[in-house]
C-alpha cells in the first residue's frame, strides 16, 4: 500500500502563540507617558523564575557586572526600559511554547545555548557589527521556535524529537517538505506578533539563507549561523550548512578563517562561564 503524503500544514491552520498577561502588562506600562520604575518591577516581580533569569542576564559579560544588584528595581533601571523589554520577551516564549505534553527540552536547552553563544559573538565582534547583544540573544531563542508551534499543532511534525526520543537536532527542512510547511514562515509570524524589533523578524524568516549584505537583517543572520555553527562542532551534531555559508559569514562578522578555531573556543568559554 502506498504511503499517503502528511497533510500541509499552513499558517492558515496554526494558532499562533499570545503573548503572555506579563509581557502584556509590561507593554502597557511601557507606553504610558510615565513610566514608573517601581510599577515596571512590580508587574516583574510576579514571575519568580523571570525575575530570577533576569538577574542572571546582568551577570554575564554583555552587562559587565560582577555581581547581580540587590534589588528588582535597581535591575530595570540598569537595563533600561528597551533591553529589559526585549529581555523580557525572550524569557517569556518558552512559557508560551510549553504544553500539550510535548517533551520539548532538547529544544529549549538547544535555543538557550544558540542564544548565549549568539549574544556573546555580538558582544565579541560589537566594534564590527552594529548589532545589539540582546537582539543576538533573542533571535538566537526565536529563531526556530516554529518548531513547537508546528508540533502542537500535529504531533507527526518532528515527532521522534518531541517526544524526547532523540537528543540530535533533526532535519527541519526535511520536516518541512514532509508536511508542505515551513518553521521559518511560522517564526517569523510568531515573532512578528510578539513584536520584535524587524530586522529580528528578518532574521528569524530567513536564518538558513545567506542573505545579501544590503540586507539589514544580514549581520543578525551571520551572528546566528555562526552560533548554530559553534553549537553543531562543540555539540557533534550534523553542521553540513555551514560549508556553504562560512566565507559569507566570516566576512560579514569581520572574522579571519586562521582566527575561526581560536574565536569559537572564546565564545564557548565565555558561554561555559554564564551557565
Amino acid at each position: 500500500m502506498t504511503a499517503q503524503p502528511a497533510p500541509a500544514i499552513t499558517p492558515d491552520h496554526i494558532q499562533i502563540p499570545t503573548p503572555p498577561s506579563l509581557l502584556l502588562d509590561l507593554e502597557r506600562l511601557l507606553d504610558a507617558d510615565n513610566v514608573n520604575l517601581q510599577s515596571v518591577a512590580a508587574v516583574i516581580a510576579k514571575d519568580a523564575g523571570i525575575t530570577a533569569q533576569i538577574f542572571r542576564a546582568l551577570t554575564t559579560p554583555a552587562y559587565g557586572l560582577k555581581k547581580a544588584p540587590d534589588s528588582l528595581g535597581k535591575a530595570v533601571s540598569i537595563l533600561g526600559m528597551k533591553t529589559l523589554h526585549d529581555l523580557v520577551k525572550g524569557l517569556c516564549l518558552r512559557q508560551a511554547l510549553s504544553g500539550n505534553g510535548l517533551q520539548l527540552e532538547p529544544f529549549w536547552e538547544r535555543s538557550a545555548e544558540v542564544a548565549c553563544l549568539a549574544s556573546n559573538i555580538a558582544w565579541a565582534q560589537r566594534t564590527v557589527v552594529n548589532v545589539l547583544p540582546e537582539h543576538a540573544h533573542l533571535v538566537g531563542l526565536f529563531h526556530d521556535c516554529g518548531i513547537p508551534v508546528l508540533a502542537m499543532r500535529t504531533t507527526d511534525y518532528c515527532k521522534a524529537f518531541c517526544k524526547g526520543g532523540s537528543r540530535a537536532w533533526p532535519d527541519v527542512r526535511k520536516e518541512d517538505q514532509k508536511f508542505s510547511t515551513d518553521h521559518t514562515v511560522v517564526g517569523y509570524l510568531v515573532a512578528k506578533h510578539w513584536k520584535l524589533p524587524e530586522y529580528v523578524c528578518q532574521a528569524v524568516r530567513h536564518h538558513h539563507e545567506i542573505v545579501e549584505a544590503e540586507h539589514k537583517a544580514a549581520t543578525l543572520v551571520a551572528i546566528l549561523q555562526m552560533a548554530i555553527h559553534i553549537h553543531n562542532r562543540h555539540s557533534g551534531q550534523d553542521d553540513g550548512e555551514w560549508q556553504e555559508i562560512e566565507t559569507r559569514v566570516l566576512d560579514e562578522l569581520g572574522i579571519h578563517p586562521d582566527g575561526l578555531r581560536e574565536f569559537e573556543e572564546d565564545i564557548i568559554e565565555r558561554c561555559q562561564q554564564q551557565a
